[in-house]
């Protein structure tokens, strides 16, 4: 079952014309079987908290697949009301028809419960949330380190990827495409870097010495197909502050 996690951030704010806006933010936590949670978030214009909470399930539902359940997890009574049972107030009835659209334009059958902020992947979308209404970036733990275990067989289609940070543990099965130019162990570090939280410090174990070899050079890559791609997730870790650092070989 696909699970998302959510929660918004909301300032009030008073424009030259006297009116009342607010900038909020939005975050969820998305969690599939067999995957690693992606994190999402962003900021927007909106009237009200309640606004930018019904955001937050929209972008839970737009990132969710395709033509699956999904159960949404928030601690907004009006939001569960509105998207859930279609019972909410008034106000928030425009953007409660625009999330069950979107929903059933994209084949999600949609569930909406309640979740106390006290949950881990609560508390995430929670500090993603307020780090987009801030606009300092995605939410993170920075100077922080994680530790992370891959484990990686020689013709497997899997791999086996293990994260511990403060407050949060995370275990999945990454499939591995082994027809790629990427070689299947580097796809396995790339999928453990992509873990990472802004400004955060990544100690990996047991990443093969191919893949290091490919992180630190990417340029030796033998395909430029793979060299576009482990440039490209250099780049990316470099702009979010991500530090990598090795710890022995698989």
């Amino acid at each position: 079952m696909n699970q998302a996690f959510v929660d918004a951030s909301w300032q009030e704010q008073s424009g030259p014309d006297g009116l009342v806006r607010g900038v909020g933010g939005w975050g969820l936590v998305l969690l599939r079987p067999g995957t690693l949670p992606a994190r999402v978030q962003g900021q927007l214009l909106a009237p009200d908290n309640n606004a930018a909470e019904i955001r937050a399930v929209l972008e839970a539902v737009r990132a969710a697949p395709a033509g699956e359940p999904l159960t949404v997890h928030t601690d907004n009574q009006a939001v569960i009301a509105s998207v859930g049972r279609g019972r909410g107030p008034a106000l928030l009835d425009d953007d409660a028809r625009e999330v069950q659209a979107e929903a059933l334009a994209r084949g999600v059958t949609l569930r909406v419960v309640y979740a106390p902020r006290t949950r881990r992947h609560m508390r995430s979308a929670h500090d993603l949330a307020n780090d987009a209404r801030r606009g300092t970036g995605a939410a993170g733990l920075p100077g922080v380190q994680a530790d992370v275990l891959i484990e990686q067989r020689p013709a497997q289609p899997e791999a086996r990827v293990s994260l511990r940070r403060p407050g949060e543990r995370v275990t999945a099965l990454v499939p591995l495409d082994l027809s790629s130019d990427v070689p299947p162990s580097a796809q396995a570090l790339l999928a453990a870097v992509g873990l990472a939280l802004p400004g955060e410090a990544l100690l990996i174990r047991r990443a093969s010495r191919v893949a290091q070899a490919l992180w630190q050079r990417p340029e030796r890559a033998l395909r430029p197909a793979a060299q576009a791609q482990l440039h490209h997730a250099r780049r990316a870790a470099d702009e979010n502050g991500v530090q990598v650092e090795f710890l022995g070989t698989g």
